[in-house]
């Protein structure tokens, strides 16, 4: 999240621009970005205990009680949970990706468009 922010501070400064192309799409990226890690931080948190405790389990005879298939198994829905979220973070990142490109478009048509006088 550092890294955008310091991506949308430096893009306008580097096209000698006031701001940013849209406000609200930085808005947009910042929410999807933060959306898709909590997604992501939680369910990798969550199938990491699961899997732990799945791996601890002994039954009577000193044997583990879940295979590795059935640890995997039992981690589906979280690799479910963290794609979603894997997919909300590459959103937001496009998201940054076309409000950069439409800042810089921007500059480029005011720059060229210009008139040319050849009074000088």
């Amino acid at each position: 999240m550092i890294s955008f922010g310091a991506i949308y501070h430096m893009l306008p400064i580097l096209w000698k621009r006031e701001k940013m192309y849209s406000v609200e799409l930085v808005n947009v990226h910042f929410w999807l970005a933060t959306v898709g890690i909590v997604l992501y931080i939680t369910s990798m948190w969550t199938a990491g205990i699961t899997q732990g405790l799945m791996w601890r389990s002994y039954d009577n005879m000193g044997f583990l009680k879940y295979s590795f298939l059935q640890s995997v198994i039992a981690l589906h829905p979280y690799y479910v949970i963290r794609a979603i979220g894997g997919i909300f973070f590459l959103s937001g990142a496009l998201v940054l990706v076309y409000n950069a490109l439409c800042t810089i478009e921007r500059i480029q048509k005011q720059v060229y468009n210009q008139p040319v006088s050849l009074a000088s």
